[in-house]
């Protein structure tokens, strides 16, 4: 069965194998100070049960907020994109500009077979 802490730890190693993003945490910082940086977290949620109340299937929503001081993210965008697909999950895009800042919200949703480990889509 994939417990809560592997998509996780995949989640974070997927994250951290994008060389261009400096900074990967579970947490909003008092200050940026390093850029390109993503914050993450993950969502789950109960998907399918078997008639002993075991749970097969984990419905998950990833979201992961890049920011960025300078230039563009379309790049780790895309990196993403493809990353997260490549496991399965669908994605949806939106971005903004807070104050000299660049943000791009990226949300990865996707179900994951506890006994596969496989991602699919409802």
């Amino acid at each position: 069965m994939m417990e809560i802490f592997n998509v996780k730890s995949q989640v974070f190693k997927t994250l951290k194998s994008v060389t261009e993003i400096k900074q990967v945490s579970t947490t909003y910082p008092d200050q940026f100070v390093v850029y390109p940086a993503a914050v993450y977290y993950a969502q789950h949620k109960a998907y399918f049960r078997d008639n002993h109340m075991q749970e097969l299937q984990t419905e998950w929503t990833i979201t992961v907020d890049l920011f960025i001081d300078q230039g563009s993210l379309t790049s780790i965008t895309n990196q993403l994109i493809s990353l997260f697909s490549d496991m399965g999950f669908s994605n949806d895009v939106g971005d903004d500009n807070l104050a000299g800042i660049t943000r791009c919200v990226l949300r990865f949703t996707g179900v994951v077979d506890n006994q596969t480990l496989r991602v699919f889509q409802k």
